[in-house]
């Protein structure tokens, strides 16, 4: 579906979750969740906390979402344009956060 920079060697499958602020995805997120929004700052750590994965339109190696993305051990996928468009409310993904990969639906990744 998309590409991005990826953080992490970590390959997640799960429902994409989507918000603009830190209490619409915090009310949203599951365990299985992988959340997307334009980018991250300290308000929405603890929805990453919650998620399996971050997906950002904004940011680079040095961004809020891939510093937090490590320390937490999560993957994450960074500077993926229009994001926000591409991956709708509910659906499954598989994302390659070694790759920056995102593929639609359950992906078997090597």
């Amino acid at each position: 579906i998309a590409k991005g920079q990826g953080i992490g060697h970590q390959v997640v499958t799960g429902r994409i979750v989507k918000g603009k602020n830190a209490d619409e995805l915090l009310r949203k997120v599951a365990s299985d969740s992988i959340i997307v929004t334009v980018s991250t700052d300290r308000e929405l750590v603890p929805a990453m906390e919650k998620a399996a994965a971050v997906i950002t339109e904004q940011g680079g190696l040095t961004s809020h979402a891939a510093i937090v993305g490590l320390e937490l051990g999560k993957p994450v996928i960074l500077g993926v344009q229009n994001a926000m468009q591409l991956l709708e409310e509910g659906m499954i993904v598989t994302i390659d956060s070694e790759r920056g990969y995102i593929y639609h639906g359950k992906a078997k990744v090597l």
